[in-house]
């Protein structure tokens, strides 16, 4: 029996490396496309960051606090551009439409000159200049307070610094450029990894089964001295074989791109480059993972084939499959998800999650065996039902 699988994957595997299209989506277009992608990224990662670095924030000012040494430090404030308006609504309206990054309405309760403010600042969370501009008032607003606090002091014969704050809050990041390397690839990786698979199975599957019925070649190979399990398995294991080669050269492909050029990709608050790196033992726990996953996405393209009576049929069979994955993949890329425990069980997308994990380091093993468990029997009903549709006639020659 293996010796007729082998013989039928190895014609089938010959077919797909001499069609040019299929080797060029496979191998070429990975090893280009992806590479090519992170270096537009990465140019427009760093011109943003430029552009966000030397923005001068316009701020639509609503002062009723008649203090003359917050309007006096405010006029005389470097990188922000300062805009009077008479009243908050006409400023919010004209922040709306654009005018300016954002609103500061400042009004004056008890204290004496410079002091007592209350500040109000109207910004749009969803904007992201809005959002610095607002980042950069309140630096403002530090500054100024700490120097009206210090001329008060130093009027009263005090100096500020040899004043003990009450309360000293510091921050301090400890990421590298590897831990921030191994995110943003657990992020973007297993999503286009996954995707390689399931592009590289609907490409070549829907051809070899859909598209020989098309044709009306497959008679031919039924009347053959192959079983209707040998046709199958064998066709199954060119498509599993491509599409595990369109995954490993996508994340080939993808790592050279971040490698070479996915210095834009690091944030300017890291204190180092952002470092792209996957050890040998990530690498083969994401295959081990990979493979189930390759199988079931496999045979459901090939049943999907077998059941439809052409090409064009097949491919609108499984848009939505592949729209399904897309979504779970885009969920996953977001990280606002997490899988525990029994949620490994479900297929496919455990996978993505049990990958992320491998890749920034955290591997929990019981995860590992129930998503290999899960989808490793999953696969084998899928090619078990795919076998018993290729046996039926009426579903092989349906019209």
């Amino acid at each position: 029996m293996m010796k007729n699988v082998r013989l039928l994957f190895a014609k089938e595997l010959l077919g797909a490396i001499r069609d040019r299209r299929t080797f060029f989506l496979t191998v070429i277009f990975p090893l280009i496309f992806y590479p090519l992608v992170v270096s537009v990224m990465s140019r427009f990662g760093e011109s943003e960051r430029v552009r966000v670095e030397t923005i001068v924030p316009v701020v639509l000012v609503v002062d009723s606090s008649n203090d003359t040494t917050f309007a006096r430090e405010l006029s005389q404030a470097t990188g922000l551009r300062v805009i009077p308006y008479p009243d908050v609504d006409r400023a919010v309206d004209a922040l709306r439409h654009d005018a300016g990054h954002l609103v500061m309405a400042v009004g004056k309760g008890a204290g004496g000159e410079g002091l007592g403010l209350a500040v109000t600042l109207y910004y749009d969370q969803t904007n992201q200049l809005s959002a610095i501009s607002a980042a950069a008032v309140r630096r403002f607003l530090e500054s100024y307070l700490k120097d009206v606090v210090t001329a008060k002091l130093e009027a009263l014969g005090y100096s500020y610094s040899d004043l003990s704050p009450p309360l000293v809050v510091k921050t301090q990041d400890v990421a590298t450029g590897e831990s921030f390397g191994r995110l943003f690839l657990s992020r973007l990786l297993p999503y286009f990894m996954v995707l390689a698979v399931l592009t590289g199975a609907m490409g070549l599957g829907a051809e070899i089964t859909a598209g020989e019925k098309e044709r009306s070649t497959i008679a031919t190979l039924l009347v053959s001295h192959l079983s209707r399990t040998e046709i199958v398995l064998g066709k199954f294991l060119t498509v599993l074989t491509v599409s595990l080669a369109s995954c490993v050269l996508s994340a080939l492909g993808l790592l050279i791109g971040v490698r070479a050029f996915g210095g834009g990709l690091t944030p300017s608050s890291l204190p180092t480059s952002a470092v792209f790196r996957l050890d040998a033992a990530a690498f083969g726990w994401m295959l081990a993972v990979l493979v189930p996953l390759a199988v079931i996405l496999a045979a459901l393209v090939i049943i999907v084939g077998t059941y439809a009576r052409s090409q064009k049929e097949a491919s609108t069979y499984l848009l939505p499959i592949y729209m399904v994955i897309v979504l779970v993949g885009m969920v996953s890329m977001t990280g606002t998800a997490t899988f525990r425990g029994a949620q490994f069980l479900i297929p496919v997308a455990n996978a993505l999650y049990v990958l992320q994990s491998v890749i920034v380091g955290d591997i929990v093993f019981r995860d590992i065996v129930l998503t290999l468990a899960a989808n490793v029997f999953c696969g084998a009903v899928l090619i078990a039902l795919a076998i018993q549709l290729f046996k039926r006639e009426a579903v092989l020659f349906r019209s």
